[in-house]
C-alpha cells in the first residue's frame, strides 16, 4: 500500500472565523479533519490544456485507496503545499478501489 500512496497527505477544511468586535468575522481558520496515504501527480500537458479550456484549471491529481469522506469543499496539505479539491472525486474504474481527485494550488 505504501509504495502505491507514498505521501501522508492532510485533508482539512476552513472554519469561518470568530467574530469581532466590529460585527465582522476574523479570517478563516484551517481545521484537520483526517491524514491519508495518497499518490499526488502532475497531469499531462494535455489534460492540464482540456481542464484549462473547460475553465477549470489544475496542477495536480491525487490518487487514493477508495473512501467517500474526501469532499471537493476540502484542501489538502502535501509537503508544504496548500491545494484546494478543484473537483468532483472519482472512483478509478468504478472499482471501489482508487479515488482520483484534481487539486488547485491555494495562492498565498
Amino acid at each position: 500500500m505504501n509504495d502505491e500512496f507514498p505521501r501522508l497527505v492532510e485533508i482539512y477544511e476552513l472554519v469561518q472565523g470568530e467574530e469581532d468586535d466590529s460585527g465582522g468575522f476574523g479570517e478563516d481558520e484551517p481545521k484537520t479533519l483526517f491524514q491519508m496515504m495518497a499518490f499526488v501527480d502532475t497531469p499531462t500537458s494535455q489534460e492540464q490544456y482540456t481542464a484549462m479550456q473547460m475553465q477549470n484549471p489544475l496542477d495536480r491529481f491525487m490518487y487514493y485507496p477508495y473512501r467517500k469522506d474526501v469532499l471537493e469543499t476540502h484542501f489538502v496539505l502535501c509537503d508544504d503545499d496548500k491545494y484546494k479539491i478543484a473537483g468532483k472525486p472519482e472512483d478509478q474504474g468504478g472499482m471501489h478501489e482508487i479515488m482520483r481527485v484534481p487539486l488547485k494550488l491555494v495562492k498565498k
